[in-house]
């Protein structure tokens, strides 16, 4: 039997069974396959890997990767994250988080895991602005256009 600290990883290693939910053309796909790619690369054990995620299409991400991982509540996963490491720092702890999760209503927690310099990874996924956003963009300016607004 090959020894765990031996085993060479490949990034389909570190995929899940779960089926990805995200919009089609989302980029959170290719954050997901990049960091499925990197760990292999960074030479860390499946077992040694824990994902942390709040609220968002982001936070899904613990779903889609085959390690230890916890999808917690909005705002606090770098709460959750810290508890983690402090429980066991040789652990590989990331919190991956959208914009929403950490710098609205988690923003408090977001600045003190930052100031605290815990030994975690913080992967802030920017989800806006979607196609959604732009099209909303796009008929606010057409109608301040109309009404004699400018632009």
């Amino acid at each position: 039997m090959e020894a765990t600290a031996d085993k060479k990883y490949t990034y389909k290693d570190f995929e899940s069974d779960q089926e990805v939910r995200w919009c089609p053309g989302c980029d959170d796909y290719v954050i997901l396959r990049s960091m499925q790619k990197a760990l292999p690369e960074m030479g860390v054990k499946k077992e040694d890997v824990v994902f942390i995620s709040g609220i968002g299409c982001s936070s899904r991400f613990p779903y889609y990767m085959d390690t230890f991982g916890m999808h917690g509540i909005h705002g606090r996963a770098p709460a959750i994250a810290t508890g983690v490491k402090l429980a066991n720092n040789d652990l590989s702890v990331w919190v991956i988080t959208g914009d929403g999760d950490s710098m609205a209503i988690g923003g408090n927690h977001f600045i003190h895991v930052l100031r605290r310099n815990i030994d975690l990874n913080i992967c802030l996924l920017y989800t806006s602005p979607s196609p959604r956003d732009k099209i909303h963009d796009l008929v606010c300016r057409l109608l301040l256009e109309k009404r004699g607004g400018g632009g």
